[in-house]
């Protein structure tokens, strides 16, 4: 098998990884694959073709990611949580930041619940979702339910 051949089966398994990843992970390497797959083809010595490799998918991923990133908004998937900020929910239990108590419940799913401001709300007081941190719901005292 010649070289040529060999850096264009590496473009075409590094583009099916990333088709399966979409992570952009891989797609900078296939371009890399295929600048060396030129020069084999035009008879460029091997040590060429892997600097060729090496230097365009380095450069592809080092300049290229962070663009892409930003206008693809690869990684960032919102969860169904997210959903949740801004609500309007009853207290099941106390909520007290000192005591370390507060409840409520969404759903079949029950959340810790701690006061934004510190203040003391009372079980049965409404209260909205102001943000989510880990399994911890942020919430403020609703004046109306």
């Amino acid at each position: 098998m010649s070289y040529g051949i060999m850096w264009i089966v590496i473009a075409v398994f590094t583009l099916v990884t990333e088709m399966i990843s979409l992570g952009l992970t891989s797609i900078w390497f296939t371009v890399g694959a295929l600048a060396a797959a030129i020069a084999a083809f035009l008879g460029a010595k091997l040590w060429l073709q892997v600097l060729l490799f090496v230097v365009i998918s380095t450069v592809m991923l080092v300049a290229m990611r962070p663009i892409a990133k930003k206008y693809l908004k690869v990684g960032s998937v919102k969860t169904n949580a997210e959903s949740y900020i801004g609500r309007i929910e009853k207290v099941r239990t106390t909520i007290d930041n000192d005591a370390g108590t507060g409840m409520l419940k969404m759903g079949d799913v029950e959340w810790r619940a701690v006061s934004e401001d510190g203040s003391v709300i009372p079980e049965g007081a409404y209260v909205r979702i102001q943000k989510i941190e880990g399994t911890k719901l942020f919430v403020i005292a609703e004046t109306e339910g």
